[in-house]
């Protein structure tokens, strides 16, 4: 698609390795992150938020 709209192969290949590269980083940084929750759960200890159960606590708005 970027080729037909700017008509430069150059720019085409650049865009398409750049975008791959990002979405490459987030799957990979995804990837972390779970493997970063389940250790944490594993060990038994708790994220911000987060009770002993897994569930989240409803906040309730102060009004």
């Amino acid at each position: 698609m970027v080729y037909f709209a700017l008509d430069s192969l150059r720019v085409a290949v650049v865009t398409t390795l750049a975008c791959s590269l990002l979405l490459q980083a987030g799957s990979f940084g995804r990837v972390l992150f779970l493997i970063w929750q389940s250790s944490s759960r594993a060990r038994g200890t708790r994220h911000r938020g987060q009770r002993a159960d897994g569930y989240r606590k409803a906040r309730v708005p102060v009004v």
